[in-house]
């Protein structure tokens, strides 16, 4: 699960001991100014605030069932592999979720807080919504992706985003096309090996982001399962990962875009002698409980190609 997964790492995590929900905090921005002699000081008020409320999920599984006669034909350890195809079947589950939310975040365009700002912050405070970025080409050139690259983190700047914890998710056709721009991967531009190798096919860092790739992103046009339980943002009503990803290429993001929930971590599990005396065979789970949802969708930006 741990070597297949690619968002895990990405995002902000909580593990709570029990519950069916947990709630992130939304807090807006306070104003500075000079202080004028003998004027009273009584504060700028309450702070603008709202939460995401993200609930945990039914229990996700992958299982599998090894016949022992089966087994005992195999001429190799065949549980090992089970158990690393639960793994991945896991990991799969997991970042395709991850990935719809991000996408999500970045097609929300309402701000989460539109009441009780301090006045003045406008328009110091940058908005606070999603941003997509189209390329908008039949055949777009490894220059192009380039340059919608430094557009996502023109837009996360404006928007005062952390530059640090910035990540780029892409295709493999992205991902690919990316190195052979002559202005992501060069000796001219980068020192030789620190980052990126057209030798090894490899790519660390664009524009500030670390580089990824994924083939979760490419999902086509989804619909969330049963048993998603979703999340609420900025009061509405619980939100699931419904979403059209046909054109989705990269997803740029930064470790705050997104909060994910666990009450019950990865665990593996295998029946005992009971079950295999009655049907001859064991029977291998992997499950976890989590939830998760975009909490700051400024941090969220999709480049996607609607040509």
């Amino acid at each position: 699960f741990a070597r297949n997964n690619v968002f895990s790492g990405l995002t902000q995590t909580r593990t709570i001991q029990n519950g069916k929900s947990a709630q992130f905090p939304v807090t807006g921005r306070f104003t500075a100014s000079f202080h004028t002699p003998g004027e009273m000081i009584v504060g700028q008020g309450d702070m603008a605030q709202n939460e995401v409320v993200v609930n945990i999920d039914d229990l996700l599984i992958a299982d599998a069932s090894l016949y022992d006669l089966q087994d005992a034909k195999n001429h190799y350890d065949i549980r090992s592999i089970y158990s690393t195809e639960l793994g991945r079947a896991m990991a799969r589950t997991f970042d395709k979720r991850i990935a719809r939310v991000i996408t999500l975040g970045a097609r929300t365009s309402t701000g989460d807080l539109t009441a009780d700002l301090p006045s003045g912050l406008s328009p110091d405070d940058p908005y606070r919504t999603g941003t997509q970025i189209d390329i908008a080409k039949a055949s777009p050139t490894s220059d192009d992706l380039v340059a919608a690259v430094f557009t996502a983190a023109e837009t996360l700047d404006s928007k005062d985003i952390p530059q640090e914890g910035r990540s780029l998710c892409c295709t493999p056709e992205m991902y690919y096309t990316l190195i052979q721009s002559s202005r992501a991967v060069n000796q001219d531009f980068n020192q030789q090996g620190v980052n990126g190798s057209y030798k090894e096919g490899q790519i660390a860092k664009l524009a500030g982001f670390n580089i990824y790739m994924s083939n979760n992103i490419a999902q086509g046009n989804v619909t969330a399962p049963t048993g998603e339980q979703g999340y609420t943002f900025n009061g509405t009503t619980t939100v699931k990962s419904s979403v059209n990803m046909t054109n989705t290429k990269m997803l740029a993001f930064q470790q705050s875009a997104v909060g994910v929930v666990k009450l019950r971590d990865l665990q593996m599990q295998m029946t005992g002698n009971d079950y295999n005396t009655m049907y001859q065979a064991t029977l291998m789970v992997s499950k976890m409980a989590y939830g998760c949802a975009p909490l700051r969708p400024e941090c969220c930006v999709e480049i996607l190609n609607s040509l």
